[in-house]
């Protein structure tokens, strides 16, 4: 767990679904590297998304890392490859929801390079 969120306030937490498009390009990414990433998103900035295995949360570089969002219990188990994942999301800034769509897609995006960069 990112060790920041505990000591900050939840605004918002509600039951979700991480579309299956995202999490299928972390579990591949997943099971060749094995290891947490961080990394800033091109059309976001200064957000940044640190990606551990059981938890994704999108920061503020610009305030020292603040979290803005974060989705985490991933309920995987039994799942078509096409079905979204549910999960539950948590607001620790006003402004979450207004890109936590695009924060997504923006991950997919960097994920899908940095594998492509890694094939043979």
């Amino acid at each position: 767990m990112y060790e920041r969120l505990k000591d900050l306030p939840i605004l918002d937490s509600y039951p979700s679904r991480a579309p299956a498009a995202s999490w299928n390009a972390w579990r591949r990414y997943w099971s060749q590297t094995h290891r947490e990433v961080c990394f800033g998103l091109e059309g976001l900035p200064p957000i940044s998304l640190l990606l551990s295995e059981r938890e994704w949360v999108l920061m503020d570089s610009n305030a020292y890392d603040f979290p803005v969002l974060s989705w985490s219990d991933f309920q995987d188990q039994g799942r078509g490859l096409h079905e979204p994942v549910p999960c539950v999301v948590r607001h620790y800034h006003q402004g979450a929801s207004r890109i936590r769509d695009k924060a997504l897609t923006l991950m997919v995006e960097e994920l899908e390079s940095r594998m492509k960069k890694a094939a043979p």
